[in-house]
């Protein structure tokens, strides 16, 4: 826009300040508390929002909007105490919802307001929160590096309830390392603690997180005493909810020690005990059926194991859908916000209207120191919409990772029931084809691995998939290594998925017929794979070449409903690239498929 519009433009937004009314929200303060002090109010706002976050998963949208109130009351108080825990509420809500990202940057934001605020046991409550978010992101470094710096302050001011806290903290982050003696000493002083305080709860309750860490680290034996102590002190205390806990976490050390029969007893007591209390139902029902399918693998029950495997699946994947929907729910949120946001943007461009020529007037130095505030307020607004792009962008990717994730293990699941099957089977051709279905379901099952392994969730690395599917090939037709001549030239290195995919099969389909017919003589075996840019079309050339007495040429053109499924396969995929195949018989058996350029661009499209 020309100076004069921006600064009619400005004026208009001065006059909206003064002129339009805060858009009104819902007041979350009870009636009792109308007259109490600030602190009180915003103490009073913050329970109700711990509240509803632990009623569930349909009051998280609630539980914001309060919190949210607790932190508007506090800036308006300019309190950087209340401000800091206005924060640290805020970032308990992210928390809660698995957005560890943003709930560090929340916590960040609480710890400057209590440096502010010089209280140095709210700052080391929180440097424990950051501890434990970067610790949920497997960012353990990070996780250590403020557990100490919390521990050293909590240590300063003699805040021995804070140490503990940190004890515990150092020792789960520890025990990533496999620190053994490091994880002792902070276990053996968090233990010592509880037990001189008579906080008999805690010290059992750590007896439990220690018998944990102990059967992480192999220490079977030990980690059944520390159940067993556990499990002695919840029985006396009748707390059903700790005993779901400990029962559906004793087979972890008894199946090791080959305490079968037992460890089966302890799943079922988990499955009544977790049924009428609703302990973490569907992550412990994960853990327990995880149980149950060692145990029947174990005993040489393999259609039991599966069985039970297929239910830890399900019930991991609920525990999956309930975080989704605690993120949709934020959405939602995010969502209703911005439609308030709008509506308060239209009301202020009808009251600019109604207020523009009053202000047509005000004179240049007024307008141009304006100007440089709304030159400032569009750059912050463009920073921070490039900043919600950018989020966005990496939810979306982790989404895609989570996606290919999930499509990888039920490719496994299918290619373990064909494994299954085939040992069932006695007619060597029926296994034969089944091990080759096997082989089919593996080579895709590489292309989902490789896209959540990688930052690119949508092209591939066809030199590192290449490699990996022909290695996996040679090993299940048992040729070594060292004895084996393979030649990979990969012009063309990255691919699309939509062409990816269907090149994948095409070369598993001619590498499984080469190591199944072609290396019948004496000489070395070798199988070359060419992908190679083609200079004069654009396009790429893919070549599979082995050195057996090459193919029948008049078999191979033989069609009909009784031609071979690899040959329609590779014939079907190839019509799909909207390539053009030849076979040639030099020395063996070339394969050369060119693919045009316009396939590459629509997949890229």
């Amino acid at each position: 826009m020309n100076l004069g519009n921006a600064c009619v433009y400005l004026l208009m937004l001065v006059s909206l300040t003064f002129s339009y009314p805060a858009f009104s929200q819902k007041n979350w303060l009870p009636p009792s508390a109308a007259n109490a002090h600030d602190s009180v109010k915003t103490w009073t706002l913050r329970h109700i929002g711990d509240s509803l976050v632990n009623t569930g998963t349909g009051q998280l949208g609630t539980a914001k909007q309060v919190y949210q109130q607790a932190m508007n009351l506090a800036q308006s108080t300019g309190d950087p105490k209340e401000i800091g825990f206005g924060y640290r509420a805020l970032g308990y809500w992210h928390e809660q919802l698995g957005d560890y990202t943003q709930a560090i940057a929340l916590y960040q934001q609480a710890v400057d307001a209590f440096k502010k605020a010089n209280n140095s046991r709210q700052i080391a409550k929180t440097i424990y929160l950051i501890s434990f978010c970067y610790d949920r992101l497997h960012l353990f470094d990070l996780s250590e590096k403020h557990a100490l710096s919390g521990l050293k302050l909590a240590q300063q001011g003699n805040m021995e309830d804070l140490v503990v806290q940190f004890y515990e903290q150092m020792a789960h982050v520890v025990n990533n390392r496999k620190d053994t003696k490091q994880v002792d000493w902070y276990n053996d002083k968090v233990l010592a603690y509880y037990k001189k305080k008579k906080d008999w709860l805690s010290y059992y309750t750590s007896q439990y997180n220690t018998g944990i860490m102990d059967k992480n680290r192999g220490l079977f034996t030990r980690a059944e005493q520390r159940f067993r102590q556990a499990e002695t002190f919840a029985t006396a205390q009748k707390d059903g909810y700790f005993l779901g806990y400990i029962w559906a976490s004793m087979p972890y050390a008894l199946i090791p020690l080959n305490k079968l029969d037992e460890a089966e007893q302890y799943c079922n007591k988990a499955f009544r005990q977790i049924e009428k209390n609703g302990t973490d139902k569907h992550g412990l029902f994960a853990d327990i059926n995880e149980h149950l399918s060692r145990i029947a693998e174990k005993r040489g029950n393999h259609q039991q194991a599966l069985l039970y495997y297929k239910r830890h699946i399900a019930d991991r994947d609920s525990v999956f859908n309930e975080t989704k929907s605690r993120q949709l729910t934020e959405l939602e949120t995010r969502y209703q916000t911005q439609v308030k946001e709008d509506s308060i943007k239209q009301l202020a461009a009808t009251n600019a209207a109604q207020t523009r020529q009053i202000w047509a007037g005000t004179g240049g130095i007024f307008v141009l120191t304006l100007l440089l505030g709304t030159l400032y307020w569009f750059y912050r607004e463009a920073r921070r919409s490039r900043q919600r792009i950018q989020t966005q962008s990496n939810q979306m990717t982790l989404m895609m990772k989570e996606l290919h994730h999930r499509v990888k293990n039920n490719l496994a699941i299918v290619s373990s029931l064909l494994k299954l099957q085939s040992n069932r089977l006695d007619d060597e051709k029926a296994i034969q084809a089944v091990r080759v279905g096997q082989q089919r379901v593996e080579a895709m099952s590489l292309i989902h691995q490789r896209l959540y392994q990688t930052e690119h969730v949508t092209t591939i690395d066809m030199r590192e998939y290449l490699t990996d599917l022909t290695q996996n090939l040679m090993h299940a037709y048992g040729y070594e290594a060292s004895f084996f001549d393979l030649q990979l030239v990969i012009e063309h290195a990255i691919l699309d998925i939509d062409v990816a995919m269907p090149l994948g099969l095409i070369v598993n389909e001619l590498a499984t017929n080469a190591f199944k017919y072609a290396y019948t003589d004496q000489k070395r075996p070798l199988l070359r794979i060419a992908l190679l840019n083609d200079k004069s079309t654009h396009g790429i050339t893919l070549e599979v070449q082995d050195n057996g007495p090459g193919i029948d040429m008049v078999d191979w053109q033989h069609t009909g409903n009784k031609s071979s499924f690899g040959k329609r396969l590779i014939a079907s995929l190839s019509e799909q690239l909207e390539g053009q195949f030849r076979l040639y018989k030099e020395n063996g058996t070339l394969f050369r498929l060119h693919i045009p350029q316009i396939r590459l661009h629509a997949s890229i499209n």
